[in-house]
């Protein structure tokens, strides 16, 4: 009897073992923040349908709206990442406060999250209130994952369904449904969308294709050819290359015949470490006495501002070689993060290509210069200018630019365009390079 009772007790405490356990690897981690004590932002900026009037871009594309038309304001976007939103309670409420600080001190007209939102386990319930802190905001928003959304499987809330989750918001831009090239692949990754601007005339003056490369984008067999073991190694595949190229030449049909364009994905490209040499032995959070290869130099990559404080964090290979497509459709820039202590932007003078990491936005790693955000202001007649932020606001450095008459046609709507196409050469020549066009 005295051994029954031995065992029953041993079944039970097990059993309550069991239920601690399940409760603390189970329990929903939620943030700690009055969402309440958010300012909605007030913007002008409304998503035009592709058939709208004002549009003529023939693509759904964001613009502000004011008396009916097109304003001729510039249209601001915030560029934010590797917010990493976790269970450290601390040190998510004190970036919530950072990020919120930003949004209500900038009004943007748009914010662009570069990857890494959310880490940690059990998140299901932060995937949730991230959206409903985003819509708070009342300004349109437009993430791409991250290495760290959905990367413990058992824990955390898939790729896919963070996806969904976040595309039912209004306001979020990202798109849960599946994308397929023109042959019927399916595109790899979750969430490839692509968000546009329009400018006074009613076509695009810039679009964002945002694309996912930090989750398993090819079959274990094709990855470990590489010597890649982890799913977040691998890099945009090729079926995602083929969706970006066959939609760039969609979009660009449509808007005339032109299309300013830019990229948005998680972790840096192959290229940019490739050209950079730094040095075997260094501490992560110093600044890196880096320099471009040789060959690097004479392919025309030029330090821009900013710098590394640790390696550069990319795939190992180019599987889809993005680079070499967005470089000849005429790409201007790739924005990306997930080294949080650098902030290097650099050029490619021969390619015309900006690389740039997006300053960070997560309070974890204590480093002033690579901390704060950026801003990308979009002139509703043509033109931009990249620049970025410190923590409190104060402008660190302009990063590029296209002035708004740099070129003729970027002033022009495409239908002008195409009247000026009749000029003889030399004259057109001349136009293009003599003529200031009004506001």
């Amino acid at each position: 009897m005295k051994g029954g009772k031995i065992a029953v007790v041993l079944v039970l405490s097990v059993l309550l073992i069991g239920v601690i356990v399940f409760g603390v690897i189970t329990y929903q981690v939620p943030l700690r923040y009055d969402f309440d004590s958010i300012v909605p932002i007030e913007s002008n900026a409304i998503l035009l349908s592709a058939d709208d009037p004002l549009n003529k871009s023939g693509s759904p594309a964001l613009a502000k709206v004011q008396n009916g038309a097109i304003s001729s304001e510039d249209f601001r976007v915030l560029f934010l990442t590797d917010v990493h939103l976790c269970e450290v309670q601390d040190i998510t409420t004190e970036t919530i406060e950072r990020m919120t600080s930003y949004i209500e001190r900038e009004k943007p007209d748009l914010i662009i999250l570069g990857g890494d939102t959310l880490n940690g386990l059990n998140d299901r319930v932060r995937v949730y209130q991230f959206r409903n802190l985003m819509d708070k905001f009342g300004v349109y928003w437009a993430p791409v994952l991250g290495n760290h959304e959905g990367d413990r499987p058992l824990f955390m809330t898939d790729r896919d369904a963070v996806v969904k989750i976040w595309s039912e918001s209004p306001l979020c831009l990202m798109e849960s449904e599946d994308k397929y090239t023109a042959d019927g692949t399916l595109v790899d990754g979750y969430g490839n969308y692509v968000v546009s601007v329009l400018g006074a005339n009613g076509y695009i003056k810039d679009a964002f294709f945002m694309m996912d490369n930090g989750s398993k984008l090819m079959d274990k067999s094709e990855y470990e050819k590489w010597g890649v073991k982890k799913k977040a190694d691998t890099a945009i595949s090729a079926s995602q290359v083929t969706w970006y190229q066959e939609t760039y030449a969609s979009m660009k049909e449509k808007n005339g015949g032109a299309l300013t364009h830019m990229c948005v994905i998680h972790k840096p490209l192959q290229e940019m470490a490739a050209a950079i040499v730094i040095p075997e032995y260094f501490t992560e959070g110093e600044e890196l006495d880096w320099y471009f290869t040789d060959e690097a130099t004479a392919a025309g990559w030029k330090h821009v501002d900013g710098t590394l404080r640790d390696k550069i964090h990319c795939p190992p290979y180019t599987d889809g070689k993005l680079y070499d497509a967005l470089v000849a459709n005429g790409a201007k820039a790739v924005f990306f993060g997930h080294d949080h202590v650098s902030d290097l932007t650099v050029y490619n003078q021969t390619d015309d290509i900006y690389l740039t990491y997006i300053r960070l936005t997560s309070v974890k790693e204590r480093i002033e210069d690579a901390e704060g955000y950026n801003i990308l202001s979009i002139g509703a007649n043509g033109g931009y200018t990249y620049t970025a932020y410190k923590k409190d606001g104060t402008v660190d450095a302009e990063l590029f630019s296209q002035p708004k008459f740099k070129l003729l046609k970027l002033a022009l709507s495409p239908d002008r365009i195409k009247a000026f196409q009749n000029v003889k050469p030399l004259k057109a020549s001349l136009l293009a390079e003599k003529v200031k066009l009004p506001d």
